[in-house]
C-alpha cells in the first residue's frame, strides 16, 4: 500500500487505476478537505457534485453511495465511511473567496490554486475546477433554507474509502484556514492510502 500525507495548504494529485480503494484519513480530528475526481483519459468528465445530489436524493452522502460525473457515470463509490458527514454544497476554497469572507488581500492562495498546480504537477492543465466535494465538512440546512457551516465532525484517525470506478485522476486539498470551523480553527494533516 501507498501513501501520501496532506500537509494544511497543499495538494495532492494521483492517477489511480479502476478498482484502487483510496482511504482518506484525518490524522487529528476536526479536518476537512476537498476532493475532486476527474475521468483519466477525459478531464472533461468530472465528478459532479450537483449531479450526485440528484442522483442519490440526499445534501451529503452516505456509506455505499456513489459520486457521479456530469454525464450521469458512476466515478466513486463510498465504501466506508466513519465520519458519515461531508458537504456536496460549497465550492472550493480560493484566493477570491479569502478576500469576500476574510478580508484578506488575494495573495494567500486556497484549495483551489493548490489543486490546480497539483493536476499542472501531473501533466493536467486546467484553468478553472468543477466545485469539490468537501469531505467531513458539516453544513446544516435549516427549514428556511440557510445554511450554516459547523466544526468538521470527524476525529483522530476517522475517515472515507473510496473505490475508483474506473481509471481516475483524484485531487485532494487540504485548507489551511486557521479562523475556519473546516479545520476545526487548528489546520491538521489528512492521510490518503491507496
Amino acid at each position: 500500500m501507498s501513501g501520501n500525507t496532506v500537509q494544511p495548504g497543499t495538494a495532492v494529485a494521483l492517477r489511480l487505476p479502476k478498482g484502487t480503494l483510496l482511504g482518506i484519513r484525518d490524522l487529528e480530528g476536526h479536518q476537512s478537505c476537498e476532493l475532486w475526481a476527474f475521468d483519466a483519459t477525459d478531464a472533461s468528465e468530472y465528478l459532479d457534485p450537483s449531479v450526485t445530489m440528484e442522483v442519490t436524493g440526499r445534501l451529503w452522502p452516505t456509506e455505499k453511495s456513489k459520486f457521479y460525473s456530469g454525464r450521469y457515470e458512476p466515478l466513486l463509490t463510498l465504501v466506508e465511511d466513519t465520519v458519515n458527514r461531508h458537504d456536496l454544497m460549497q465550492p472550493s476554497s480560493s484566493a477570491c473567496a479569502r478576500m469576500l469572507f476574510y478580508g484578506e488581500d488575494g495573495k494567500r492562495a486556497g484549495c483551489t490554486e493548490w489543486a490546480l498546480a497539483a493536476l499542472a504537477s501531473i501533466g493536467v492543465a486546467l484553468k478553472t475546477l468543477p466545485r469539490p466535494v468537501h469531505l467531513f465538512r458539516r453544513t446544516d440546512v435549516d427549514a428556511e433554507g440557510v445554511f450554516s457551516a459547523m466544526e468538521a465532525p470527524s476525529q483522530i484517525g476517522q475517515g472515507v474509502v473510496l473505490h475508483c470506478e474506473r481509471d481516475l485522476i483524484v485531487v485532494v486539498a487540504n485548507p489551511d484556514d486557521e479562523i475556519s470551523l473546516a479545520t476545526g480553527c487548528n489546520p491538521s494533516p489528512i492521510r490518503l492510502e491507496y
